[in-house]
């Protein structure tokens, strides 16, 4: 349960040095860099492990594209606009889109489903409030990036259908987004990188440990220990980082409710 754990951890610091980068340089500056560190250490350990399947590397380049180039530049412009705490947060909210597009295809409604929903759209109108990060773009561009990213891993699954190999699949995408980053995105300034690429050594090894951790455990037990990334941020930023960001009541409480909320659908 401590690889479990490290998941969050890792996930966390990715976010509270990505907010210390982005006081230095544009946000796509910084996920450009953390893009190409994390195309390094997964083409590393992927040596020996290359199959031509060109439905396979269709699949991963598309979701790769969807995660990596367009999911996690707009968390990075979130996490510049309204904090790591609030745009880690409401991207956490993944899983409820998840599972919304689960009762999209016929699926059925339950009550842990409905509480999740409820405390979900709670804690997003506490964070998105006055009170709490204030900035309507910001909150935007984070549930962006909880939509896209819960709409990339159908994509993953029907690759690792094809080639159950997650981390040659990671390879894939992140080679894909680094080459095609510089043709969608554009910055203007530069610097933090000395933020920028421990940020994605951090985001790479939280992406290979969770992989790791679905070979060996059930979903049902790696989303809950995952959902708690935004309490680590929470933690490290009030006890470490205080300095980095400000942390209203609102927003505290509403991240307590989408993280809550998120535990609900797999505890109950």
């Amino acid at each position: 349960m401590i690889e479990l754990l490290l998941i969050s951890i890792f996930f966390s610091l990715h976010q509270i040095f990505i907010r210390m980068g982005v006081q230095h340089a544009d946000a796509n500056f910084g996920a450009f860099m953390s893009l190409i560190t994390a195309t390094l250490i997964f083409s590393a350990l992927s040596y020996n492990r290359i199959v031509f399947n060109p439905h396979f590397l269709a699949l991963m380049m598309l979701s790769g594209i969807m995660h990596f180039l367009l999911a996690r530049t707009a968390f990075y412009n979130a996490i510049s606009r309204i904090g790591a705490n609030s745009a880690g947060s409401i991207s956490a909210t993944r899983m409820f889109f998840a599972v919304f597009v689960g009762l999209l295809i016929g699926e059925e409604m339950s009550l842990k489903v409905i509480t999740m929903a409820i405390l979900v759209f709670l804690g997003i109108y506490l964070i998105s409030s006055p009170k709490g990060a204030g900035d309507i773009k910001g909150v935007l561009l984070a549930l962006f990036t909880a939509i896209v990213t819960a709409s990339s891993s159908g994509v993953v699954r029907l690759g690792m259908r094809l080639n159950p190999d997650p981390v040659f699949g990671s390879a894939i995408g992140y080679a894909t987004s680094t080459l095609l980053f510089p043709l969608f995105f554009k910055y203007e300034r530069k610097g933090g990188v000395r933020y920028f690429v421990p940020a994605g050594v951090f985001a790479g090894i939280g992406h290979y440990l969770r992989y790791r951790a679905l070979v060996s455990y059930p979903v049902s037990v790696v989303e809950p220990f995952l959902s708690l990334y935004p309490l680590f941020t929470l933690f490290f930023t009030a006890i470490i980082f205080r300095r980095l960001e400000r942390i209203t009541r609102s927003i505290a409480i509403g991240s307590l409710l989408i993280v809550f909320g998120i535990e609900i659908y797999y505890l109950l």
